[in-house]
């Protein structure tokens, strides 16, 4: 099932995701549900935030695929399961580095 017709689930929902070794970010979806803020948590990007309109799309089990374009034009697909708490990434730079992350969801309050 998708995005235009069905409002996206977790609009207004903001989670912590943890991949370890200081990428940790903050995603936060947006009530249009079809806007994230992304806020980098640790690191040297650390309070940097980018929103980006991302498509999305219910696999099923409680795992979705969510996909977004950066205003660098780098790309990220995630395979989220809010459920389970847990994330898979893959993340592609403009300079054609590739990175594929798997990590932890932590959900935080609802926002607006």
């Amino acid at each position: 099932m998708m995005t235009d017709e069905i409002q996206f689930p977790y609009a207004t929902r903001s989670f912590i995701v943890n991949y370890g070794d200081g990428l940790v970010f903050r995603n936060s979806y947006l009530a249009d549900g079809k806007s994230a803020t992304v806020e980098h948590l640790e690191g040297a990007m650390k309070g940097s935030l980018s929103t980006s309109t991302f498509k999305w799309f219910e696999l099923g089990n409680g795992e979705y695929i969510l996909s977004w374009q950066e205003e660098d034009k780098s790309t990220v697909v995630h395979c989220d399961n809010f459920e389970k708490k847990t994330t898979r990434s893959f993340y592609t730079m403009m300079d054609g580095s590739f990175f594929e992350l798997s990590g932890k969801i932590t959900s935080e309050t609802a926002h607006v």
